[in-house]
Formats: structure tokens, C-alpha cells, sequence
């Protein structure tokens, strides 16, 4: 059991000088008050720098030793800061010092790289040597699992990755979660039997190249050896490689969250640059539209008199029209070909066509002519007018020049974002921006080849076994003498690592179980969601919240994310081999008050010693105490004495 007693910081942060706080010794809650900016983050990190040496700011980023040099005492002349934290831990008490100053020979340090950590460890008022000292931090707090002990709410969203198999971050969180459970400790006894089966199976092949009667098989068995020692040799290298590369990737991916505003001005800046391009495209084009209708457009001076000449040769085609109509009506009946009018169709009595042939004048031949030239001459003034008129449209005019100064307005509005995002952007950044793209875009790449390489390499080593295998029963056909011994060493080596290998699989469903169950449990008991029966779980420890219907809630708020990581938190406390306090940052910034009020009656119960670093409308003291009532032991105050001094009170 870890038990924190006192913290101790110089100069550390947003606090001056020296400044401690004490733990009480009965289990329960302490709580930190602090407005933004306060120090409550740099508290999270004192515990984290003393144990690890590590400071961590937003974005999982690491902060530069430099910058946590108190402010006014750095103004003072100050140049390294130190955190001590007593603790207790199987019976045993320590006093941990880490230390941060100038390397040798850097009096003005400016960045991080000139600065150096150190520490030293007491147990029982005894400093212990450096070596036996790094294995007491391991025992007492591995760095792997102690997401789970030092946390904020953004390390908490980190825990939606275990949902998802094809995150970097997942599987990471998976690991830590088995070994706070205790699984490595079955899966190293296994990977040793997995040794010694190795070795027993190249003893083998030695013995059987020993014998003229099993030479030749134990050749291959040898070679297929040694090829496994390759292969095996090349999938740790690629595995090593390809932790590295995703560690490298989650950096990058954090550097670009930083630079996120610099990457949208720049993407921003990109979209103009291209909608200007488009613009000035579409400006040609109207141009050339304009051109085509500003020849006929001398004529828009004179559309009135074309309309007005257009009726009247309307009206003359009208009058020249019924003219040749009656006329060839008349003329038609007074020959009496047809008995019939062409124009109402009825029959004309022979006695009316009599009558209309006496009154019917003779008609001059040429003055019919005449009558139809002037018909086709009034029709084609008709057609060149109405072609005139079609051109010669104002008003489309006036909407091309609209939509032309449009586009020129458009063009100078969007040049004028584009010259204020150049402003706001710097060479340097831009180039880190694009670098920073690039070289994501190369590690995807890489891990890619690397993930096919692995994937390639695993295939070789099980065809590798298979040959293994076989030969393996032709040789005990033929075994005998010094071959028997060794064999039986291989059976009993494969026995016991096929025994462990399943046991790993055994343990690891019970583990999973457990948790299921713990971190149902107590979700229903900080949910507010009456519906919500609970979690299930998947195989790297992602937890899904479960409706009363039995079906998955698929889609989630960040605030149902924190309680559902809390809940996992809590369940890990509940199974892990090891128990210790927690330490939390801020854990109640995405949730309604109703969540928060039962997170924090629940907190006392996921861990004996919980410190919690909030801001008062956070959580405002009067609820605290009435959730926590006698669990909550302590209260402390972070006190603002000046921008750059933060000083601690108990209240």
C-alpha cells in the first residue's frame, strides 16, 4: 500500500521559495482550491516530477525544466527549483529528492537541454545507492502504470482509444492496464519457458546431427533453428522500431494539436489563395462575355424606335396578310372550284357564287405581285429586327457588369484576409507546420511498411514451426540414445510453456471479467442515466456502455467518457496488485452537477487516499463537505500573491 505523507517544493512553479503541505494520516479526501492559473496543474506535476522526473504540460507535451524555474525567484538570480516527497510503502518509509539545476559550466541557462536532474532516496533515514534506489521507484510506483495514480481530465479522454484497435494510444493504455494487474508477472514466467523450449529444441537438433542415422534431419532442424533465431531477432527489432515510430507519432500528433490554430490560418489562407484563383477564372470569362455583348450594344440607345418600328411592320404583315387571304378566297369561289369556303367550310350556294363572281373586280395580276413582294420585304425587316433586339438586351448587360464587380470586390475582400493571416503567421511557423505534416505523413509510411514487415515476418515464423514440427515426429521415430534425453527435456519445456500459455489466456479473461464487473458497478453509481444497465467490455479493456435493452450506446459525450473512465479507474484500484492514492486535476470541468455530485461521493471508496486540485466553481466547498462529510479530511487553498507567486494555505 503507497501512502503520500508530505510534499515539499522549491521554487517550483508558480511557488516561491519553500513551500509544503502534509497529508492527514486517515484515509479519506483532501481537496486543493485554485482558480486558473493558480498552480493547480503544476501540483499534478510535482508529484510526477519527483517520482519520474518528467513535467507535463497541455497536449501531453513536455515542459522545459527552464520554465519551471519559479518566475520572480528566477528574477532573483535563482536557477534550479527541487521537490521532495515522503511517502510510505510496504511498511517502509522513504523520502524521495529530485533536484533540477544548471549543468556544469551553464551559469546562464536559456532552454531546457542546459539543465540537469538528479535525485537521491531514503528509506529509514538511509540514502541507498543509486542503482538500489531506481529499483525502489520501480517497486514502489512504476512510470507505466502511473496514469492511473496521476491524472487530469485530459488523460482521462485518452482512455476512448481502448474502444478502437486502430489507435496508437490504445494499446499502450492496455499494456499499463495488464501490469497493473499483475499479468507480466505469468507472462515473463511464460517467455522463459518459451526460452528454455528454444533451447531444448536446438539441443535436440545437435544430438540428432550427432547421429549418421538422423544427420540429415537434424541439418534442417538446425537450419530452420537458426532461421527462427533470425526471424525472431528481426520481428523484436520491427517491434521496437514500431513502438517507437507510433510513440513518435502521438508527439507529432501533439505538437500539431498545438500548432492547430497556425495549421487552420495556414489552411485557411490555402482556401483563399484558391477561391481567388477560381475568381479571377470566372473575371476572365465575364470579360470575355461583356466584350461579345458590347457590339451590339450601341443599338440599346435606339430599342425603343426598333420596338415601335417592329409593331407598325406587324401590323402592315397583318393588313398584307388578310389581303392575300380574301383575295385568294374570293378568286377561289368565283372559279367555282370548291363549293366550299376555306374559311368558315361551308357550301357555297352556286346562286351566291354567281354574285360574288359579278361583284368581284378584276384584280391586275401585277398588283398582286406587288403586294406579295412587299409582304416578304415587311417579313424580313420583321426578322432583322427581332435578331437586332435579341442582342441588344439591356438588362443582361447591366447583370453581367453586376456579377463582373462582384467578383472584383470578392477578389479584393478575400486578398485582404489572405495579407492578415500572412501577418499572423510567421516563416519559422509555417515551416514547423509543414514539417511537422510532412513528417506525419512519413511516419504513417513507415509504420505501414513496418505493421506489413511484422505481419510478413509472423507469417515465416509459423511456417517455420509447422517445418519444425514435422521434422520434429520424424526424429522421434528414429530417436534413441543420447536423442531420448533431449527429447524428453523438449516435451517437458513444451509442456510447461503450453501449460503457462494458456493460463496467460485463463488469467487475462478473469481479469477481464472483474473489471467488467467493478466498472459496471460503480458506473451505475456515478451515472445519472437510468437507462445505462452498465459497461461491457473488449479485449484491450475498452468499455461500451450498455442500455437496460441489452444494446450498445454508440455514440458518447466527453462528459459520459470521463465517468466512464473513472469507472475503469476505479475498477483497476479495486483488482490491482498495487493500491495507492489518487492524485486528479480538474476532473468535473465536462460534467453536469448531478455527475459531480456523485463522483464525489463515490471518490472515497476508489482509492484510501484521493487528493483532488479543483477550482471553487468546480466544485464550491459547502457541496464538497456536504457530499464528503467526515471522509473529507483536509483543505487547502491555493493563494495568489501575485501573477508569478502562488502560495499554499489550509483553511
Amino acid at each position: 500500500m503507497l501512502r503520500i505523507k508530505s510534499l515539499t517544493m522549491q521554487d517550483f512553479g508558480a511557488f516561491k521559495g519553500e513551500q509544503k503541505f502534509e497529508l492527514p494520516k486517515e484515509e479519506g479526501v483532501t481537496v486543493f482550491y485554485g482558480e486558473n492559473m493558480r498552480g493547480k496543474t503544476t501540483l499534478l506535476n510535482a508529484f510526477r516530477f519527483a517520482l519520474f522526473g518528467k513535467i507535463i504540460g497541455r497536449g501531453r507535451r513536455s515542459v522545459s525544466f527552464h520554465d519551471m524555474i519559479n518566475w520572480e525567484a528566477r528574477a532573483d538570480g535563482v536557477r534550479s527549483f527541487e521537490v521532495r516527497l515522503a511517502l510510505s510503502h510496504a511498511g517502509a518509509e522513504y523520502r524521495l529528492t529530485r533536484t533540477c539545476k544548471p549543468k556544469s559550466g551553464h551559469d546562464a541557462p536559456t532552454g531546457h537541454e542546459d539543465y540537469v536532474a538528479d535525485y537521491y532516496l531514503e528509506r529509514g533515514g538511509h540514502i541507498l545507492p543509486p542503482q538500489q534506489a531506481a529499483l525502489e521507484i520501480e517497486r514502489i510506483l512504476p512510470e507505466q502504470i502511473a496514469r492511473f495514480f496521476l491524472f487530469d481530465g485530459e488523460l482521462l479522454q485518452e482512455y476512448e482509444d481502448l474502444l478502437y484497435s486502430d489507435t496508437d494510444m490504445g494499446p499502450k493504455i492496455s499494456q499499463a492496464i495488464e501490469r497493473i494487474l499483475g499479468l507480466p508477472t505469468l507472462t515473463k514466467s511464460r517467455d522463459t519457458l518459451k526460452a528454455a523450449l528454444d533451447r531444448a529444441e536446438t539441443r535436440v537438433a545437435l544430438a540428432a546431427q550427432g547421429d549418421q542415422k538422423t544427420r540429415e534431419y537434424g541439418n534442417q532442424l538446425q537450419n530452420l533453428v537458426e532461421e527462427r533465431t533470425v526471424l525472431t531477432g528481426d520481428l523484436f527489432r520491427h517491434e521496437k522500431d514500431l513502438e517507437d515510430l507510433r510513440a513518435r507519432k502521438v508527439a507529432i500528433e501533439d505538437d500539431m494539436r498545438r500548432k492547430q490554430r497556425m495549421a487552420t490560418l495556414l489552411e485557411k489562407r490555402d482556401r483563399l489563395t484558391d477561391e481567388v484563383s477560381e475568381l479571377q477564372t470566372e473575371i476572365t470569362k465575364k470579360q470575355e462575355a461583356i466584350t461579345a455583348a458590347m457590339s451590339p450594344a450601341w443599338a440599346a440607345i435606339i430599342v425603343d424606335k426598333l420596338k415601335l418600328t417592329l409593331a407598325r411592320h406587324l401590323e402592315r404583315e397583318v393588313e398584307l396578310q388578310s389581303a392575300a387571304t380574301r383575295a385568294q378566297v374570293l378568286h377561289s369561289l368565283s372559279k367555282g372550284h370548291d363549293p366550299e369556303c376555306p374559311t368558315c367550310l361551308q357550301t357555297v350556294l352556286k346562286d351566291a357564287q354567281t354574285k360574288i363572281r359579278a361583284h368581284l373586280p378584276d384584280v391586275d395580276a401585277g398588283t398582286e405581285d406587288d403586294r406579295n413582294r412587299e409582304l416578304a420585304g415587311v417579313r424580313r425587316q420583321i426578322d432583322a429586327i427581332n435578331a437586332q433586339l435579341e442582342t441588344t438586351n439591356p438588362q443582361a448587360l447591366r447583370l453581367l457588369w453586376s456579377d463582373f464587380e462582384a467578383h472584383r470586390r470578392s477578389i479584393y475582400s478575400k486578398r485582404g484576409e489572405i495579407e492578415e493571416i500572412k501577418k499572423k503567421l510567421t516563416g519559422s511557423s509555417e515551416g514547423e507546420i509543414k514539417g511537422l505534416q510532412r513528417e506525419y505523413e512519413s511516419n504513417v509510411r513507415q509504420t505501414a511498411a513496418l505493421e506489413n514487415g511484422i505481419a510478413e515476418t509472423n507469417g515465416k515464423l509459423i511456417e517455420n514451426a509447422g517445418y519444425r514440427e514435422r521434422l520434429q515426429k520424424r526424429l522421434d521415430k528414429l530417436a534413441g540414445g543420447e536423442m531420448d534425453v533431449e527429447r524428453r527435456r523438449r516435451d517437458l519445456a513444451s509442456t510447461l510453456h503450453d501449460m503457462f500459455n494458456q493460463s496467460v489466456g485463463v488469467y487475462r479473461e478473469q481479469l477481464r471479467r472483474r473489471i467488467e464487473a467493478d466498472a459496471s458497478s460503480y458506473f451505475k453509481r456515478l451515472t445519472t442515466e437510468e437507462d445505462y444497465a452498465g459497461l461491457r467490455i473488449n479485449d484491450t479493456y475498452g468499455l461500451t456502455i450498455i442500455h437496460r435493452d441489452g444494446s450498445d450506446i454508440p455514440m458518447r459525450s466527453a462528459g459520459a467518457e470521463h465517468v466512464v473512465a473513472l469507472s475503469l479507474v476505479a475498477a483497476l484500484q479495486n483488482n490491482a496488485q498495487l493500491r495507492g492514492p489518487i492524485v486528479v486535476d480538474s476532473p468535473f470541468g465536462r460534467l453536469d452537477g448531478g455527475h459531480r455530485a456523485r463522483i464525489v461521493e463515490t471518490l472515497p471508496e476508489m482509492a484510501d487516499q484521493i487528493i483532488l486540485l479543483v477550482y471553487e466553481e468546480e466544485l464550491p466547498p459547502a457541496r464538497a463537505r456536504e457530499a464528503l462529510k467526515g471522509r473529507l479530511k483536509s483543505e487547502w487553498t491555493l493563494e495568489r500573491k501575485s501573477a508569478r507567486h502562488t502560495e499554499l494555505a489550509q483553511r
